[in-house]
């Protein structure tokens, strides 16, 4: 007991983490303190690649504009990210995607349309090509 205590012990010392996370560490790595550390390092590896590709698609998602058209002439541009949120509430309170859906339905009989405009240094024509 005092030896995996002691190895607990160096692997906080060493990586910085709880007792639970040294733990687990040296439980995945079958007792072996170096090995634990490694384990950790590539945890945290995979987990800040993560939080970096997450960071760059909200950085995309806010760069990118949701427009609003009737009958062509524009009537609300939103950020993307605004959209996404109104998605995931979608998502999560059923009762809203009944609301879009009519609203959805109501807006296209009514000649709206949505337009996506990828950034705001684009010029017309760039944007045309796209769509």
């Amino acid at each position: 007991m005092d030896d995996i205590l002691r190895k607990v012990d160096l692997i906080i010392d060493r990586a910085g983490v709880s007792y639970a996370s040294a733990k687990e560490a040296l439980e995945q790595s079958g007792g072996s303190v170096i090995d634990a550390i490694i384990y950790l390092e590539n945890k945290l590896h995979t987990t800040a690649g993560s939080y970096h590709q997450l960071k760059g698609i909200l950085k995309k998602a806010k760069e990118t504009k949701i427009r609003v058209l009737k009958e062509g002439e524009q009537v609300a541009e939103v950020p993307m990210t605004a959209g996404i949120l109104g998605l995931v509430g979608t998502i999560a309170l059923p009762g809203l995607a009944a609301i879009g859906a009519i609203g959805s339905a109501a807006a296209l009989l009514s000649n709206y349309s949505l337009e996506v405009k990828k950034s705001d240094t684009m010029d017309d024509q760039q944007e045309e090509n796209l769509n």
